[in-house]
C-alpha cells in the first residue's frame, strides 16, 4: 500500500468495477448487491491534496501542522520511532513505490521557469558545481545564471544547486514555513540537480540535520559513520575529504522518485549519477543548525554572569596582584611545586563557578535563545487559502461597475486568532533608568 493510499484511506480489493460504462440504474442494483470482497477502488489523493489537508489544520493548532508534515516525510514510521532510533543518532532510509510521493514540492519544469522568470544570482542563488578525479570546483561566472548558460553547464556535466529555492517557490516556501513549527528552529532548503554520469559534490558531512526527498530521477547515495566522537553532531561543516579518509560506506543506496534519506550532522555523504544512467532532482531541507544544548548554555551562563555581577559582590572583586605569574604556559612548564597563593586562586575561581549556579534565570534564557535562534531568523507565516479569506486580502474590492464592496464585521461574535503558534513571543525587557539608576522591566 502506497502512502498516499494510507492517508487517503483507500481499500485495496479484489475486483475492479469500472463504473463509467454500467447505467446509473444498474448502478443502484448493483451497490445492494455487491460484496465487500467487490469494493469499488478509489483513486489515491494526490499529493497536492495531502499537503493542502495538512496546511488546513493551522486554523486550530500551527503545531499540529508541522507534525503532520513531518509523519509524512518519513512514512510509514512513526514519528516516536524516528525520534527514539534515528533523531541525531543514526540514518534512515525509507524507499516508496510512489514517484509522484513529493511531486508537489518542486519539478524540473519548475526550476527552468524559475530561472526565466527572476534575476537569479551566481553564488547567491546558484551554484555551478563538479567533482572529477577527487577534485571540487566551482564554476561560478558573475552576475545572472541565465538559463541557456546555467544548462550548457548541465549538458557538460555540471551539477546545478539552487541555494534559497523558497524566494522562486511558493510550495517549497509553504512547506518550509509549515515544518519550522514543529522543530520549533529555522528549516533551510537547497535544490540539486545532477547530469547523467557525473557528480558535483566531494565526500563531506554537514552541520545541520539532513532530510533529502527524491523528486525526480535517480542517485547513487554512499552514507558514512561520523570519524570520531570529536565529529559527531558537529557545530560546523567539514572540509571536503578524499575518498581514502572515510571508510566503507554504511548505506549504499539508490534513491529512485518518492524516496527519502534522513542523515544527522556529522554522517559523511557523497551521492552520483555514475550509474543510474539519468539525471537526479532532489531536496534537500535542513533544521537545527547551532541549535544544541552548547549553544543554550552560552547564552544560559552569559545571563548568569550578568545576573552574578549586578547581585553579588565577590564577582565584581579585584583579580590577585601578580596573577599573571600564579600560572599559563610558561608557568605551567616549570617543575616547581604549586604556591600558596596559586591555590587559592583555584579555590576562589572554583567557588565563583559553584556560586554562579544560584543566579541561573532558565526563563529568560529561553527567551533569549529563542528570539535569537529561530523568532528573527525564521520564515513567516504561509498562510493557506482558507486563512487568506479571514484576512484583508480579502477585504474590500473595487468591482467593475466602479464601485466597492462593502464588508461589515460584528464585533459582538468576531474572534481574533494569532496566525501560528510560535508567531510572536512575550518577553521582558530590561533597561537602565539614567535618573533613579535602577533596573526597570518592561513588557
Amino acid at each position: 500500500m502506497s502512502a498516499f493510499e494510507y492517508y487517503a484511506k483507500n481499500s485495496i480489493t479484489e475486483k475492479k468495477v469500472n463504473l463509467k460504462s454500467i447505467s446509473k440504474k444498474k448502478l443502484k442494483k448493483m451497490k445492494f448487491k455487491m460484496s465487500k470482497k467487490e469494493k469499488v477502488v478509489e483513486k489515491p489523493k494526490k499529493p497536492s491534496r495531502v499537503l493542502n489537508s495538512f496546511y488546513s489544520l493551522n486554523l486550530k493548532d500551527s503545531s499540529k501542522t508541522g507534525q503532520k508534515l513531518m509523519e509524512w516525510l518519513i512514512h510509514p514510521i512513526s514519528l516516536d520511532d524516528f525520534m527514539k532510533n534515528h533523531w541525531e543518532k543514526t540514518i534512515l532510509h525509507v524507499p516508496r513505490n510512489s514517484s509522484n510521493y513529493f511531486s508537489q514540492l518542486f519539478s524540473l519544469t519548475e526550476l527552468d521557469t524559475i530561472l526565466r522568470e527572476n534575476n537569479l544570482q551566481y553564488g547567491t542563488n546558484v551554484d555551478i558545481t563538479s567533482y572529477t578525479d577527487n577534485v571540487r570546483e566551482t564554476h561560478n561566472p558573475v552576475g545572472r545564471a541565465h538559463p541557456h548558460v546555467v544548462w550548457d553547464y548541465f549538458n557538460n556535466g555540471c551539477s546545478v544547486r539552487l541555494l534559497n529555492p523558497q524566494l522562486f517557490a511558493p510550495e517549497i516556501y509553504k512547506f518550509m514555513a509549515n515544518l519550522q513549527e514543529y522543530f520549533g528552529s529555522l528549516v533551510g532548503c537547497n535544490v540539486y540537480l545532477t547530469p547523467p554520469f557525473s557528480q558535483g559534490f566531494a565526500p563531506h558531512y554537514d552541520d545541520i540535520e539532513a532530510f533529502v526527498v527524491q523528486v525526480d530521477g535517480e542517485k547513487h547515495w554512499r552514507v558514512y559513520k561520523p570519524r570520531s566522537k570529536f565529529e559527531t553532531l558537529p557545530r560546523t561543516s567539514s572540509r571536503n575529504f578524499h575518498q581514502d579518509e572515510i571508510g566503507e560506506p554504511i548505506l549504499d543506496v539508490i534513491l529512485r522518485p518518492g524516496d527519502f534519506l534522513y542523515m544527522p550532522r556529522g554522517y559523511i555523504h557523497q551521492a552520483d549519477t555514475l550509474f543510474t544512467e539519468t539525471h537526479s532532482l532532489h531536496l534537500t531541507f535542513s533544521s537545527y543548525q547551532q541549535n544544541s544544548m552548547y549553544d543554550f548554555l552560552q547564552v544560559v551562563v552569559n545571563n548568569s554572569l550578568n545576573n552574578a555581577v549586578k547581585n553579588d559582590v565577590s564577582y565584581r572583586s579585584g583579580l590577585p596582584i601578580g596573577y599573571q605569574h600564579l600560572g599559563g604556559l610558561c608557568e605551567s612548564e616549570k617543575p616547581l611545586p604549586r604556591t600558596v597563593q596559586r591555590q587559592k586562586f583555584e579555590n576562589q575561581i572554583n567557588q565563583l563557578i559553584i556560586n554562579l549556579k544560584n543566579h541561573i534565570d532558565i526563563d529568560h534564557a529561553i527567551d533569549t535563545f529563542s528570539l535569537k535562534n529561530y523568532y528573527t531568523n525564521s520564515l513567516p507565516p504561509s498562510l493557506c487559502n482558507v486563512e487568506m479569506l479571514r484576512t484583508v486580502a480579502n477585504g474590500t474590492k473595487m468591482l467593475p461597475n466602479g464601485k466597492t464592496t462593502e464588508q461589515e464585521i460584528n464585533l459582538e461574535i468576531t474572534e481574533v486568532k494569532l496566525i501560528r503558534k510560535n508567531c510572536f513571543r512575550l518577553v521582558e525587557e530590561s533597561t537602565l533608568d539614567e535618573e533613579t539608576d535602577q533596573m526597570i522591566s518592561e513588557l
